[in-house]
C-alpha cells in the first residue's frame, strides 16, 4: 500500500504558476528554454536544510542564463521582463520555502507519530542533518543504495521526493506492505499521473474482448480525475526520467547532483589560520572536526576542516573505473581521445589564436589559456558540454558525418558516464576516509589501492591537516574563475 502525506505550502501553486506562465512568455519572445532553473526547482521542492536554500539562492544570483539569453536575442537587459521575471519567480519560490520549511515541519510531524514503525529513505546530503534533528534523532535513516541491499523490510518506508515514471516503477516494486510519501501537492500530482498511466495499461488488458466473452461481464473504466502539474516540474522529471541508469542512481542518492549539468558554479576562496588559502566549488564535500562531510556552502569562520585530496586520488579513482567496467570505458577511453585529436589538428590547421575565435562563435564557454591546454593535459574531456559541441562542429565544418548530432550526443554521453563514475566512486572514498578519520577502518577502494591503517595515517597528516577557517567569501574574479573550475574539477 502506498500512502501520499501532503506537506501543507498554499503559497507554493502562486509561486510556480507564476513561474510557469514568465517562463513560456521568455520561450515565446526569446525562442530560449532557461534549462537551469528547472534544476535548481527541483532540489529546492527535496531540500530540508537552511544552509542548503542559501546555496541555491546565491546559485540562482549568480546564473546568467536568462540575462544571455536576453543579451543573444536583441541585447536585450532584465528591466525588458518587467514583473514577469522567472529569476524573481524562482528566488520567491526558494526564498518561501526557506522561510517556512514545510516539507521538513511535515516529514518530522510524521516521524514523531510513528517513530517505531518507520524507515525514512534520505538524501545522502541530510542524514547528518535528520539525525541531530531533536526528538527525531534516534531514528532510523538510510539512502537508497543501502534500501537495495536489504533483504526484508518491515517497516512502513518514508520517502520525501517522488520523480516520474523511473521513480514509480522503483518503489512499486519495492518488497514492502507499506510506503509512505511526503510531497508538495505538485509532487502528488507526478504519482497520480503514473498511477493513471498503470491503470491505463491494466485496462487495455481486461478491456479484452477475449476476455469479457471468456468470462462474460464488461468492464466499465473508471474515470480519470484531472491531473495539474508544473510545466516547470514536469520538464526537469521528464529528462531525469530519460537518465541512464548510473545517472538516475547517482540522482536518487544526492539530489543535488543535478548541479553537474549546470555550467556556473559558485566558488568559495577558504583562507586558514595558517595563512593558506583554497578554492573549493559550493557543493564540494570536506571533513569537519569529527570527521562527518559537510559541503563547503556550510562551512562557517571558525569551523575546523580537512579538505579532501582530490589530485591525489583522481587517477586512482580512475584506474579502479577502468578494472571495473572496461567495456565501458573502452568507449569511453575512445571518445577522450577523438576530441582531443580533433583539437590539436585544429590547432596546427588553424593556429591558437584563429582556432578560439572560430569556437567561440560555435558558443565555446572557456577562456583562451583553458583552449590552449584542451587536448595535451590529464583532461577526458572539455570542462563544458558547450565546448565539446564547438569543437566537433567545427572539426566537421568542411567534411562530411552523416547523423553528426547523434555522434556528438555519444560524445556527451561518454562525458556523462566518465564524471558521474568518478563521482560515485569519489563519494564511495569519501565515505571511507570518513570511516578511517572515525573508527579508523580501512575500506574496499583504500585497501585496493594498498593503503593501511599507518600509511593512511600518513597521508591524511600530509595531504589532510585539520585547518581553521579564518574568511571565506565567493570567489568572482572572472579571468581566473574558468581555470579555477578546471583545477577543482581534476
Amino acid at each position: 500500500m502506498i500512502e501520499i502525506v501532503t506537506v501543507s505550502a498554499p503559497e507554493l501553486e502562486t509561486y510556480l504558476n507564476d513561474l510557469d506562465k514568465d517562463m513560456a512568455a521568455v520561450r515565446q519572445q526569446l525562442g530560449v528554454e532557461i534549462k537551469s532553473y528547472g534544476h535548481i526547482l527541483r532540489i529546492a521542492l527535496n531540500t530540508l536544510q537552511p544552509e542548503s536554500f542559501d546555496n541555491l539562492l546565491d546559485r540562482v544570483t549568480i546564473n546568467m542564463e536568462l540575462e544571455n539569453a536576453l543579451e543573444f536575442a536583441g541585447g536585450y537587459t532584465m528591466e525588458y521582463l518587467g514583473n514577469s521575471n522567472p529569476k524573481q519567480d524562482l528566488t520567491n519560490i526558494i526564498t518561501y520555502l526557506k522561510t517556512n520549511q514545510p516539507k521538513l515541519s511535515t516529514l518530522i510531524s510524521f516521524i514523531e507519530e510513528n517513530a517505531e514503525n518507520v524507515l525514512v529513505i534520505t538524501d545522502i546530503n541530510d542524514i547528518d542533518f535528520l539525525e541531530r534533528s531533536g526528538d527525531i534523532s534516534n531514528q532510523e535513516f538510510i539512502t537508497v543504495s543501502e534500501l537495495k541491499r536489504l533483504n526484508s523490510i518491515r517497516k512502513t518506508l518514508v520517502f520525501y521526493s517522488f520523480n516520474g515514471s523511473r521513480d514509480f516503477d522503483f518503489i512499486y516494486h519495492l518488497p514492502a506492505d507499506q510506503i509512505t510519501l511526503v510531497l508538495y501537492e505538485q509532487e502528488s500530482q507526478l504519482y497520480r499521473r503514473q498511477v493513471q498511466r498503470r491503470k491505463t495499461l491494466l485496462e487495455e488488458e481486461i478491456t479484452n474482448s477475449d476476455r469479457e466473452q471468456i468470462c462474460g461481464i464488461k468492464y466499465i473504466p473508471v474515470p480519470d480525475l484531472p491531473v495539474n502539474i508544473s510545466q516547470s516540474i514536469e520538464k526537469i522529471v521528464s529528462k531525469i526520467d530519460t537518465y541512464n541508469s548510473r545517472s538516475y542512481n547517482d540522482y536518487r542518492e544526492e539530489t543535488d547532483s543535478l548541479l553537474d549539468e549546470m555550467e556556473e558554479k559558485i566558488i568559495y576562496k577558504l583562507t586558514f589560520d595558517n595563512n593558506e588559502s583554497t578554492y573549493l566549488d559550493s557543493n564540494e564535500s570536506v571533513f569537519d572536526e569529527i570527521g562527518d562531510l559537510i559541503k563547503t556552502y556550510r562551512v562557517k569562520i571558525g569551523d575546523k576542516i580537512r579538505i579532501y585530496p582530490r589530485e591525489e586520488f583522481a587517477e586512482n579513482l580512475y584506474s579502479v573505473a577502468i578494472e571495473t567496467e572496461p567495456d565501458l570505458f573502452g568507449k569511453v577511453e575512445e571518445h577522450s581521445k577523438f576530441w582531443k585529436t580533433a583539437i590539436n589538428a585544429m590547432r596546427t590547421e588553424y593556429g591558437s589564436d584563429i582556432l578560439y575565435e572560430k569556437l567561440k562563435q560555435k558558443g565555446l564557454k572557456v577562456l583562451a589559456p583553458t583552449v590552449e591546454s584542451y587536448g595535451k593535459g590529464y583532461r577526458k574531456f572539455p570542462m563544458f558540454n558547450s565546448d565539446l559541441r564547438a569543437i566537433m562542429e567545427l572539426y566537421y565544418t568542411n567534411k562530411e558525418y552523416k547523423n553528426l548530432e547523434v555522434f556528438i550526443q555519444g560524445l556527451l554521453k561518454s562525458k556523462t558516464t566518465y564524471n558521474s563514475t568518478m563521482r560515485v566512486l569519489g563519494r564511495g572514498l569519501r565515505q571511507e576516509i570518513r570511516a578511517f578519520l572515525k573508527e579508523k577502518q580501512v575500506g574496499e577502494i583504500l585497501e585496493h589501492r594498498k593503503f593501511t591503517v599507518a600509511s593512511l595515517n600518513e597521508f591524511v597528516s600530509q595531504y589532510m591537516p585539520l585547518l581553521t577557517v579564518v574568511s571565506k567569501e565567493i570567489y568572482n574574479e572572472q579571468e581566473e574563475l574558468i581555470r579555477l573550475i578546471e583545477k577543482i574539477e581534476l
